[in-house]
């Protein structure tokens, strides 16, 4: 089965932005932040083998690479002019679908997709797939925008934002459940777009008082 090319593929500009851009560097750090939290909490036996759904030009993967110097980390990126600045030789990037993963059945113990759902065709399609890749235990870590604060961004920066679909936890649960996933856990996190000092201990006192609300992005994790 062919699909559709997803709107949200990206381009060099994109790489540079995270270099540059306050908003998109610290944005990067954060997801990364909770990628690899997220990792030591739910999958603390031997990690061979990552793979980074959607990982442009590779620099969250090399930093997961980095907390996690024994396993082989692959990347998937559609763009290959992505794939093509990626200058790190520790991982080794793949071009292709989310959607239809070239990858043998369970192959690996961590399947990570930041921000890539909402702009997938076939968003149940990824998350199914990756169940397919995974190792038994392993785990899959999404995250993406929350639905109302997405709409404000865009309003506020006028950037068309390519999203084809928004997602609540309460959606996310419900693909994760769908396609046979345990979930481990599910939250929100960040309360700035572009950080400030002691920002996860105030997520935290928002969480114990239920303000969960007021947070940008959320997390969703699910074991095989």
């Amino acid at each position: 089965m062919k699909y559709d090319k997803p709107l949200g593929v990206l381009d060099t500009n994109y790489a540079l932005g995270r270099k540059t851009k306050k908003s998109w560097k610290y944005r990067l750090k954060r997801r990364t932040y909770e990628i690899i939290q997220a990792i030591h909490k739910h999958h603390q036996s031997k990690i061979d083998i990552i793979l980074d759904i959607g990982t442009a030009e590779g620099a969250m993967l090399s930093s997961i690479k980095k907390e996690f110097p024994q396993a082989k980390c692959f990347g998937l990126e559609y763009s290959q002019e992505l794939i093509n600045i990626n200058q790190d030789k520790n991982i080794k990037i793949i071009q292709g679908d989310a959607q239809k993963l070239p990858f043998k059945s369970n192959s690996f113990n961590i399947v990570v997709a930041t921000a890539v759902i909402e702009h997938l065709s076939q968003p149940l399609k990824m998350v199914s797939e990756s169940y397919r890749v995974l190792k038994k235990n392993g785990i899959l870590i999404v995250t993406t925008p929350d639905p109302f604060f997405d709409k404000i961004a865009g309003l506020i920066s006028r950037e068309e934002s390519h999203h084809l679909e928004k997602f609540n936890l309460r959606k996310l649960k419900n693909y994760f459940r769908k396609t046979n996933f345990q979930i481990l856990e599910t939250e929100k996190f960040m309360i700035s777009p572009i950080g400030f000092p002691s920002e996860l201990k105030i997520e935290k006192l928002l969480k114990t008082f239920k303000l969960n609300f007021l947070l940008l992005n959320q997390i969703i994790i699910g074991k095989k």
